[in-house]
């Protein structure tokens, strides 16, 4: 403590300080820094190692940690094991700092108690803060504090996520000439509005990233009622059977029929192929459109009046359609984005040429951009198409429902598109269900696609970090100021923490000076070794 610090009685009498000299050792001697020297060595290693696991780890799947414990509990055990090491040496360089800071000056005696304190613990390193004037000790007081924070933010660096990763393979399909039966099945699926799922492989989340570009077909409908009725002709008697005429814009035929109080038409459907004459060699007319409908729907009344009469006239054409973003998850299945392709011209195939005439023809287009999308050369066969207009044409779908006293023999698909159905709906429904088989269909192409699943990865925060690092640098410091503070002078003794050094202190309490024989760590050990003690 300070000489004003003292008691009164005391501050009259000169310091009577015994210059003494003690015995040092060499640098490698355990009784020097040797075993301090090596912890603080150590737990820059364990550091440095626990940094290098980080590094190696760094943006890798969890499953990239080979070691038979976790990462988590490797690196605590390091930190444990660092910390450890560190403390060693900082214990040991506090304990030594109290006999600098006694030899310095007359100092409270209750100052031993706390330098003491601080070599064992955080609370006497705050104590050692709070109470004494800051000094060497002041630094291991400040790293025994940060290295309750060591193993917190040096596990706080590894941060686990899940991360999407990609792989192959995944498949769906495009293909371009369809085969009539797998034709006559998805107009059902389409008019009756049943959803059938894609047909893909995918073992969980999967994505195609590129857009794919598949022949495929559209629908437009319109209301065409008032014109269809001003075209109609009627004959027949008023109170008995009474049929009437139509044609509509497209040039489609519809004949209703009445019978008062009797029966009256509910439902017509007619289909005409708009394909060229087998003998044409080109496609004329109104081609890509492949088949045109007319509906004619209403609902009788108790007499069996014709209300609420709608007459839509339908067209079907033979498109390039344009899928991007598709994926799957599981069971579903999706695009984000499906376009029609517009080629600047209405009419972009042609029609090839074949020994055995139109019949075996194929209807093609040579590969093409469509803005800034590449399209692949594609084809279909005429006679595919000519079938798929004979089956449009036939009772299968051109048919007609009369209600009340009439016996309906044709039903084709009166059910699905009559009454309220919105045929606009339903006719995009035909097209998107004939163009799902055509990239379904028997001459798939497969478009491999990636697989997305999640998988745990690790991400190093070296922010975190920086707590352990500073901690350790702190301690490196602290360990070489006082190795080297020590060497100096020999007026100190190296009595580190031992608390057999106090055996050779004696208090004077008329002086109040604590005053030492000049000996040796070593002596004293060994003296202690043969007195014996009891507590009374």
């Amino acid at each position: 403590m300070a000489e004003d610090d003292r008691p009164k009685s005391l501050q009259d009498q000169p310091a009577q300080m015994s210059q003494v000299k003690y015995k040092r050792h060499p640098v490698y001697s355990p009784s020097e820094w040797l075993l301090e020297s090596i912890s603080s060595i150590l737990a820059l290693g364990l550091l440095i190692g626990i940094a290098i696991i980080f590094w190696s780890m760094d943006n890798k799947p969890l499953s990239a940690w080979r070691g038979r414990i976790s990462l988590n509990a490797t690196i605590s055990i390091l930190t444990t094991a660092c910390t450890t090491a560190l403390m060693h040496g900082v214990s040991a360089f506090i304990a030594q700092s109290k006999w600098l800071h006694f030899k310095n000056g007359p100092r409270k005696l209750a100052d031993f108690e706390t330098f003491d304190g601080a070599s064992r613990g955080v609370w006497g390193s705050i104590l050692l803060l709070t109470t004494i004037k800051w000094n060497l000790a002041t630094i291991g007081a400040f790293v025994t504090i940060l290295r309750l924070a060591f193993s917190p933010f040096a596990q706080q660096v590894v941060l686990i996520e899940q991360r999407d990763i990609i792989s192959p393979p995944a498949d769906t399909a495009t293909r371009c000439i369809p085969q009539d039966p797998g034709v006559q099945s998805a107009v059902f699926q389409g008019l009756n509005g049943i959803n059938i799922a894609e047909p893909f492989n995918c073992p969980g989340l999967c994505r195609w990233t590129g857009p794919y570009i598949s022949l495929g077909f559209r629908a437009e409908c319109r209301n065409v009622t008032q014109e269809t009725l001003q075209s109609a002709t009627c004959e027949g008697n008023p109170n008995g059977l009474r049929q009437c005429n139509m044609t509509t814009p497209g040039g489609l035929g519809l004949t209703t029929r009445h019978v008062f109080s009797d029966s009256s038409t509910a439902y017509i459907l007619n289909a005409s192929s708009q394909l060229p004459a087998l003998s044409e060699a080109k496609l004329t007319g109104p081609f890509p459109e492949t088949t045109r409908f007319a509906i004619y729907r209403s609902t009788p009344d108790v007499n069996f009046y014709m209300r609420d009469i709608n007459i839509t006239d339908c067209s079907l054409f033979l498109t390039v359609h344009e899928y991007s973003g598709a994926k799957a998850n599981g069971s579903d299945f999706s695009f984000a984005t499906r376009r029609e392709l517009d080629f600047g011209v209405k009419n972009p195939w042609t029609l090839g040429n074949s020994p055995g005439g139109n019949l075996y023809a194929p209807i093609y287009m040579n590969a093409t951009t469509a803005g800034a999308t590449h399209v692949p050369a594609l084809q279909i066969g005429f006679a595919d198409l000519l079938a798929m207009g004979r089956f449009f044409e036939s009772t299968m779908m051109a048919t007609q429902w009369v209600e009340g006293s009439f016996v309906n023999t044709d039903l084709g698909f009166a059910a699905a598109l009559m009454g309220d159905v919105d045929l606009n709906e339903r006719f995009d429904a035909l097209a998107t269900a004939m163009t799902d088989y055509v990239r379904y269909g028997p001459n798939t192409q497969l478009a491999p696609g990636e697989i997305i699943r999640s998988e745990p990865y690790i991400s190093i925060r070296w922010g975190y970090f920086i707590v352990p690092i500073v901690t350790e640098a702190v301690a490196i410091l602290f360990a070489i100021l006082s190795i080297f503070g020590n060497r100096r002078s020999r007026q100190v003794p190296l009595w580190k923490s031992s608390t057999l050094a106090m055996l050779a202190c004696q208090y004077e309490e008329r002086l109040g000076l604590l005053e030492t024989t000049a000996r040796d760590i070593n002596e004293i050990q060994d003296e202690a070794g043969k007195a014996v003690a009891q507590l009374k």
